[in-house]
């Protein structure tokens, strides 16, 4: 007997993920190792788990780790922290908070998991995460990413692909967020100094959420046939820009000045015909003038306006044109 087709199960997924109440008070925070085996063991057997790395910088080759969160099953997440530390920083760096599993042996756990490519991992923006995990000696394999996923969904979607708003679009859940935990501008503490019972309601929060964002669009990009391109393009290119990251690029720059004329004068042949054939110029960048000369002058089918009243010019909309 068939299962349900992809276009089916996307639709009962996203119906049942925005049913699905999330708790943040049921997360637990990991404190000893023994209780990480235990989750680490009981990964391997779902043999998926959603992730999350909780640092100091937004840069991942100078941030340090404060501690990762996993997500099992919806609702079914924890916290381990492992860099949290008391009051304000000093000049020795404040003291460890007490009850944390030491970094070394949390990272030597969670190892093989990362490394076991028979357990799918997923993550959102999982660049940043290889980039610091690689640094402490983990290589993550067999994964997904679900802000990859939703660009390859809905490039030009004017919302972005950040988990804030994936998580309100799709599970109909506003998330903790960062500034509510960590602070900002002259009252900002680093999440290094966020208290654990704050912490795990943040960071474990993350991964739930982005098991529940994988379930709800992973079906989505077979029911719209861009599974190959997700697959084959986009995520393949993951682990190339983390070691661009990590290594830095070499550039010959009288190739690329080359090629920057060559492209520059490419852009002015186009431009030249997209004014011949709109029979005027007009500023191509602007969507509302792109939306009033393909849809107002020339009245091309699929037209639909915004909220605003602006034709609607998203890349899925010139995409079909271009079709």
């Amino acid at each position: 007997e068939q299962g349900p087709s992809p276009s089916l199960l996307s639709a009962l997924r996203a119906e049942a993920a925005v049913a699905d109440r999330i708790d943040a008070s049921a997360y637990q925070c990991i404190r000893d190792l023994e209780t990480l085996q235990r989750w680490v063991e009981e990964a391997r057997e779902a043999g998926i788990v959603a992730f999350d790395t909780e640092t100091t910088s937004l840069d991942p080759m100078q941030a340090e780790l404060c501690g990762f969160s996993l997500a099992i099953r919806p609702g079914h997440a924890a916290y381990v922290p492992v860099g949290h530390r008391n009051g304000q920083d000093d000049l020795l760096g404040g003291g460890l908070v007490e009850g944390q599993i030491p970094i070394r042996e949390a990272l030597a756990a969670i190892k093989p998991l990362m490394e076991d490519a028979s357990v799918l991992k997923i993550a959102q923006n999982i660049k940043y995460d290889l980039v610091i995990l690689q640094r402490h000696g983990v290589d993550v394999v067999s994964y997904d990413d679900t802000m990859l996923i939703s660009y390859v969904l809905e490039a030009g979607t004017p919302g972005g692909h950040g988990l804030d708003y994936l998580c309100e679009k799709w599970l109909g859940h506003k998330p903790m967020a960062f500034k509510d935990v960590a602070g900002s501008g002259k009252s900002f503490i680093g999440f290094h100094q966020v208290p654990l019972d704050k912490a795990t309601c943040y960071a474990a929060e993350d991964a739930d959420v982005t098991l529940r964002l994988w379930l709800v669009l992973k079906p989505r990009l077979a029911a719209h046939g861009l599974a190959s391109i997700y697959e084959r393009l986009e995520r393949p290119l993951v682990p190339v820009l983390a070691r661009m990251e990590q290594r830095g690029i070499s550039v010959d720059r009288q190739i690329l000045a080359r090629l920057s004329g060559e492209l520059a004068q490419g852009a002015a042949r186009l431009e030249d015909e997209i004014y011949a054939l709109a029979g005027e110029r007009f500023t191509i960048g602007s969507p509302k003038q792109l939306g009033d000369i393909l849809f107002g002058r020339m009245g091309l089918p699929g037209a639909t306006r915004t909220k605003t009243g602006q034709w609607t010019t998203s890349a899925r909309v010139l995409e079909e044109l271009a079709a």
